[in-house]
């Protein structure tokens, strides 16, 4: 207990610092303010026993970084969904600038220096930068909250933040794929079929990254009628989703017949046995880095997915634009955007009664889902077909090389005879046959290549 004396008109007071070291300061107030200084005096010993639970006095002063760090654990202890980021913006972005500043010594222009600079940099987007202040807001809200601090001093505006806007102004309204390109990526047999069904459940069941990452053999039920389901219940394996409900997504006729196939082959092949309720449904192949069969990272899939993109011949875009395209592709095939919403997200905060109150027939939701006019082409082979030389007139045409996938020998034959000609046709295609000779100039010997055609026969006149 601390105590308030007076001394040559003024009142002082005395307390122990964490390490019990007796301190005297004065309080700024005169005698016959004795009220307004014990409440002082409660202040400090309260920001003295916070901050003895926190750091041990021979560790030092408690710093930003100290406390940030004892921050993150109790946050994780208590499940926040976005803890992981939030340290990577502490590690990245905050400890630099300010952690080795003693937290209750950190003032508004400490925090505008830091935002200033992320902003001249130029290296984050607008909403990044939004991002890293978000963190410092809560970091000191919370501090303040534990009487370690007497005010925060996170008080920026619109004016030293920026707006919030993205960084490419022409990049969202690009961040989604075709009809075409949504099929490549679900069935071209250039791709891993787990990727494929990873892109499947992103792009014809809407789920996010951390949803489909953490969905398990448990979580889908192909029994329900009309359409199985999928049942959103948590994001990685955190134990609930982003918006902390869960809910019951229709499968596609298409994604169930991935699942189907995957499940019965594809999953028991790549992790060497058949899979079990509690196994992920797209866990991670074995590789140098990774071992098999662990959750995917956001970080992994996006390395992945620009890889495919890019041997695709497609630009480089999100995983999450997967989602998007989704819902724009079934709302422009006809699906209701209320009963949409309700298989894609949960009822917004704030939003009203009815919508809480309101549940739709499961057959309701299959059939707006069903809308969406999805195909996956057959896996096949890639056939690299020969080379022709056709005659068009009084002058030669040489093709590239055709690739066709197929997986019916009968229509290849038949691609075959298209591209070799056939009787009657005007425009004829001759093969192509060399042989290689060798002729001496000036004492050289050098080889050359003379080509000799098979002649035209005359086309048959009716």
């Amino acid at each position: 207990m601390g105590t308030v004396y007076p001394k040559g008109g003024k009142l002082y007071l005395g307390y122990r610092t964490a390490a019990g070291k007796w301190t005297y300061a004065a309080t700024g107030f005169p005698v016959g303010q004795e009220a307004k200084a014990k409440k002082l005096l409660e202040k400090i010993e309260a920001r003295v026993a916070a901050t003895s639970t926190i750091a041990a006095p021979a560790e030092g002063p408690l710093t930003v970084e100290r406390y940030a760090r004892h921050w993150l654990i109790e946050r994780k202890a208590l499940g926040i969904a976005d803890v992981e980021n939030e340290e990577s913006r502490l590690e990245h972005h905050i400890y630099a600038a300010l952690g080795e500043l003693k937290l209750n010594e950190v003032r508004p222009r400490h925090i505008i220096d830091l935002i200033r600079k992320l902003r001249i940099a130029g290296k984050l987007a607008p909403k990044s930068i939004y991002n890293v202040y978000s963190v410092l807001k809560a970091l000191f809200r919370d501090a303040h909250m534990a009487d370690l601090i007497d005010t925060s001093p996170c008080v920026l505006t619109k004016y030293q933040l920026g707006e919030n806007t993205d960084k490419d102004p022409e990049w969202r309204a690009t961040a989604v794929y075709t009809r075409d390109e949504l099929e490549m990526l679900i069935a071209d047999p250039r791709l891993p079929e787990d990727r494929q069904v990873l892109y499947a459940l992103e792009g014809l069941a809407a789920l996010r990254h951390g949803e489909a990452a953490g969905l398990r053999w448990r979580h889908y039920d192909p029994t329900l009628s009309p359409l199985g389901g999928l049942t959103i219940a948590t994001s990685y394996d955190k134990g609930r989703t982003k918006t902390k409900r869960s809910r019951r997504v229709p499968v596609h006729p298409t994604l169930a017949a991935m699942l189907a196939e995957w499940k019965l082959g594809g999953w028991p092949k790549m992790m060497g046995r058949p899979p079990g309720p509690d196994d992920l449904v797209v866990p991670m192949p074995k590789s140098a880095r990774i071992a098999l069969g662990t959750m995917r990272s956001k970080n992994e899939s996006y390395k992945r997915l620009r890889r495919d993109l890019a041997l695709l011949g497609l630009r480089a875009r999100r995983g999450h634009d997967l989602r998007r395209t989704m819902i724009s592709l079934t709302r422009m095939d006809g699906a209701r955007p209320d009963l949409l919403q309700v298989c894609t997200h949960n009822p917004k905060k704030g939003a009203g009664t009815i919508d809480l109150y309101t549940t739709y027939e499961w057959r309701s939701l299959c059939e707006e889902v069903a809308k969406l006019k999805i195909e996956r082409r057959p896996r096949g082979q890639i056939i690299d077909l020969p080379q022709r030389i056709a005659v068009v007139g009084n002058q030669e045409v040489t093709p590239a090389l055709t690739t066709v996938l197929t997986t019916d020998d009968g229509k290849l034959n038949n691609m075959l005879t298209l591209l070799g000609g056939g009787a009657g046709s005007r425009t004829r295609v001759r093969r192509s046959f060399t042989k290689r000779s060798t002729r001496v100039v000036g004492g050289k010997s050098l080889t050359s290549r003379d080509t000799h055609r098979r002649a035209p026969r005359a086309a048959s006149r009716s």
